[in-house]
């Protein structure tokens, strides 16, 4: 055998051990370990961290919020506290529950994503400064993250960080006191991984914090039966689930797990189960009657207009389509809708009306385009007000947004949706 032949043999090898029934096994291993971390913690909910995270746990475990830490925030050199995944939202969890359970997973190679071993330690420092200062009272603010994960030399500038970072959330127009105000404990990120052999629950009711468990599902190990383990076999799944998603795989896993022929039992269950992605999670933004969700129809009870972003269906007057495409195409698109999106909404903004912007996830193109629409038509209370061009600026953008991302835990704009809303208001602000 030449060097050829082993190549083409062990690249045949690799794709085989990412095909989507091997990835779908691999969820479904690692599922059952942080279904046996929940069963060792029962009195803490289960929280997803977007998207990844979402595929490793069980719906009937799951709470029905998630997160959004990213791991590109905890990159080294490159560390962040992102306003727009500020994930105010939890903090009525944490007040409830006294802690949580969040969920991820990363690629081989590593113990846990970055999002856990960074993005999350500077999250409850930076929260927890914040709550210091305000507060005026002893409370504790230390960075704590993973020493076998991060070393010491890159906490401590890390730490540097945290007191610029938490001068930046005080001024964001983020209501931080409000937030906090049921806050008894710091709160305080804690590490689960597959190396641990948990026997005995852990115990945190006598803590001096509040406990944050990162419970990072995917093994460094091989962990496969009868399958070829993947680690972090949910990352990138746009990659590889085609319309395959985490609830459909939950709803239908005996029928993909199976049948070594996936994409055929996909393609079935796709078609059998269709309104699964396009239901559900509406939520008015802050004191506004602009909502943002998942809903695709002509026409929804409670609302006097409605917006759709993606697939093409006919409008009418109160209800305007806007063909947009959930990709890089969708970037030229989302600049010629935002100017129709503006004009045909304006009269139901005047009169006050229930308007309602949707799209299949209810994450990206409605949040862009209600971005927008509040950038227009809102002043900083949330009440009708048209917005000259001079008036606009890169700084009321924002504060748009975090009204947005505060008030709709799940809206996740990408970064091209969000510059084609800023060069609408800005570039016309130029000329």
């Amino acid at each position: 055998m030449d060097n050829n032949d082993i190549y083409q043999v062990s690249e045949k090898l690799r794709q085989e051990s990412r095909s989507m029934y091997n990835r779908l096994r691999s969820i479904d291993a690692d599922a059952q370990f942080v279904t046996h971390v929940s069963e060792m913690l029962t009195e803490y909910p289960v929280i997803a961290n977007e998207r990844c995270g979402v595929w490793y746990v069980d719906p009937q475990l799951a709470h029905s919020d998630t997160v959004y830490f990213k791991s590109t925030d905890g990159h080294t050199n490159n560390w962040k506290f992102s306003l727009r995944r500020a994930n105010t939202h939890i903090f009525p969890i944490l007040a409830q529950y006294n802690g949580c359970i969040l969920v991820d997973s990363t690629r081989k190679g590593k113990r846990m994503p970055d999002s856990f071993s960074r993005t999350i330690p500077i999250w409850c420092a930076v929260w927890n400064t914040a709550v210091k200062i305000l507060r005026n009272t002893e409370w504790d603010c230390k960075l704590y993250t993973p020493p076998r994960v991060v070393s010491e030399s890159e906490n401590s500038h890390m730490s540097k960080l945290v007191p610029v970072f938490a001068d930046m959330l005080l001024k964001s127009g983020i209501d931080v006191r409000e937030l906090t105000k049921e806050m008894k404990k710091p709160v305080r990120p804690i590490w689960i991984t597959r190396d641990h052999r948990l026997t005995i629950p852990p115990d945190f009711t006598d803590a001096e914090f509040c406990p944050i468990v990162c419970v990072s599902a995917s093994s460094t190990q091989d962990c496969s039966d009868g399958f070829m383990y993947v680690q972090g076999a949910a990352d990138d799944h746009e990659l590889w689930a085609g319309k395959l998603t985490p609830q459909l795989f939950w709803k239908y896993k005996e029928q993909l797990l199976g049948n070594k022929n996936t994409m055929e039992i996909v393609d079935q269950v796709v078609n059998i189960d269709q309104d699964v992605q396009g239901s559900g999670g509406v939520s008015f933004i802050r004191n506004t009657n602009v909502a943002v969700g998942r809903q695709m129809a002509t026409s929804v009870p409670g609302f006097d207009a409605v917006i759709s972003c993606g697939e093409r269906m006919d409008s009418s007057e109160k209800h305007l389509c806007l063909s947009i495409h959930d990709s890089k195409k969708g970037q030229t698109e989302m600049a010629t809708a935002i100017p129709l999106a503006l004009q045909f909404v304006e009269p139901f903004m005047r009169n006050d009306s229930r308007i309602l912007v949707c799209c299949a996830q209810g994450t990206n193109l409605s949040v862009s385009i209600a971005l927008a629409i509040l950038t227009k038509y809102t002043d900083d209370n949330g009440q009708f007000q048209v917005n000259e061009r001079n008036m606009i600026t890169k700084q009321m953008i924002q504060n748009r947004l975090l009204w947005i991302t505060t008030s709709h835990a799940k809206a996740n704009p990408q970064r091209a949706m969000l510059k084609q809303v800023n060069r609408h208001f800005m570039d016309y602000a130029i000329n």
